[in-house]
């Protein structure tokens, strides 16, 4: 402790040292740096850097009597995120979009339990798995001079959807709602501005997604020159060819108008999409499993209620995932039938009252047995908005600063059935009790 002190002691003397004036003899510039100052400033004139750093402290508890025995009150994690954005508006029609992002838990020393990600590309950005970088979003917006159209394409803003701003008192962040969307997906998107034929204040987009998932036969001398197959024996591909592109694909209608009767703001988002058939390995040479999943969802946020801090959003989606083919015998998707359909639906509302740089919010989740809801950017631990049963959240929000947000929260998940996977939907009493506390900073 004294030694801390000590240090302490010197560092700051070091800095009222420094405060006295520069020890040094200031030279002049050379052309060469004068040159490279130049130049990057003229870069800079365009580039911006943003991003920020969340450091998270989880308390979970889970609690089953069937089909598993679970009896945990003590799990405790402490984990970060940290993202950096930098942007290019290279010209009014140009602008181009990248977000690196890791997730981790701080200073692992071991995992347990298999794979930390499922897919790598699309899981691996929030699987909390190490240290290591990931592109997370890389997009280029094109569009014309007074033109209404814009082309996006890239790794799009596919997370972060609403209502998931309204934690941390931050303006809308993903362009497509949470329970539609919440994974990283590339592909092309074109949106029309229908603006110019409403009145003022009002603002309507049409978007038109397209986000096909790439199948790839990497082997020996011939990857890439080969179609991939339905299922592999170990490493040697088996079954039937299988499309290297997988389409997949959706429709929005995004309006919103400022200032309606009793509120400052309102939105509605209604969106549609559709995936093609998605093979699945055994690995074993018994599969000859494909899923294909389509879905509805729509979304109505009011900010400002009665022109006060009142928030609200409320969000229902429905889904159903066909099954066609098995991966072993019994093991459909969802059944254990050669085929299947599992419908489901998810219903969100989100409620938070803002006062001074504080707000408290509320959440509540209910769904039927078999949603399909895929989450591979989950902020929380449990995938809470994933949970087939009733589930809650409770949080607390203080702004510090502008940039320094803390949330204290309580999430439960009651559990009716566990998640669609391969098999017949089976039913559970899991409880999940999560007690958290966040600190972002952002910069």
């Amino acid at each position: 402790m004294k030694s801390a002190v000590f240090g302490v002691l010197f560092f700051m003397g070091v800095l009222a040292q420094a405060e006295q004036g520069p020890a040094y003899v200031v030279t002049p510039k050379s052309v060469e740096e004068r040159l490279a100052e130049l130049e990057a400033n003229q870069h800079l004139r365009y580039l911006s850097f943003s991003g920020f750093l969340i450091n998270t402290y989880d308390h979970i508890s889970a609690s089953e009597t069937y089909p598993d025995s679970l009896d945990h009150s003590d799990l405790q994690y402490l984990r970060l995120r940290f993202s950096l954005n930098a942007d290019a508006e290279i010209s009014p029609q140009v602008r181009v979009y990248t977000r690196l992002t890791t997730t981790k838990f701080v200073n692992n020393w071991r995992t347990q339990g298999g794979s930390s990600s499922y897919i790598q590309d699309i899981e691996g950005i929030y699987s909390n798995s190490g240290s290591w970088i990931f592109l997370e979003k890389a997009y280029v917006d094109l569009s014309c001079p007074e033109s209404v159209w814009t082309l996006s394409v890239g790794r799009l803003p596919t997370v972060n959807g609403s209502p998931e701003h309204m934690w941390d008192l931050l303006p809308r962040q993903g362009t497509y709602p949470l329970l539609t969307f919440d994974a990283p997906l590339g592909g092309a998107a074109l949106t029309y501005r229908a603006d110019r034929l409403l009145p003022q204040d009002h603002e309507l987009a049409v978007r038109l997604l397209y986000t096909p998932f790439v199948d790839v036969f990497w082997g020996g001398n011939l990857k890439y020159l080969k179609p991939p197959q339905d299922d592999t024996n170990g490493s040697t591909p088996v079954g039937n060819e299988t499309d290297t592109l997988i389409n997949m694909g959706s429709v929005q209608l995004d309006y919103s108008i400022q200032n309606p009767q009793g509120a400052e703001q309102a939105g509605f988002i209604l969106q549609y999409y559709k995936s093609g058939r998605l093979p699945f390995s055994s690995g074993a040479g018994t599969s000859d499993l494909n899923v294909q999943v389509d879905g509805v969802t729509g979304l109505l946020d009011v900010i400002g209620i009665a022109q006060t801090g009142w928030d609200v959003s409320v969000s229902h989606s429905y889904t159903n995932a066909i099954s066609d083919g098995l991966l072993a015998p019994g093991l459909g998707f969802g059944t254990d039938q050669e085929h299947g359909s599992n419908y489901g639906s998810l219903t969100l509302l989100s409620t938070r009252y803002r006062w001074s740089s504080w707000a408290a919010g509320a959440e509540w989740l209910s769904s039927s047995d078999a949603p399909f809801y895929f989450s591979a950017a989950p902020e929380n631990l449990t995938r809470f908005y994933s949970t087939p049963g009733h589930s809650g959240h409770l949080y607390l929000t203080k702004k510090w600063l502008s940039l320094v947000t803390i949330r204290a929260g309580y999430r439960q998940q009651n559990y009716s059935s566990l998640p669609l996977g391969f098999g017949p939907v089976q039913s559970t009493d899991r409880i999940l009790k999560t007690y958290y506390l966040s600190l972002r900073t952002d910069f």
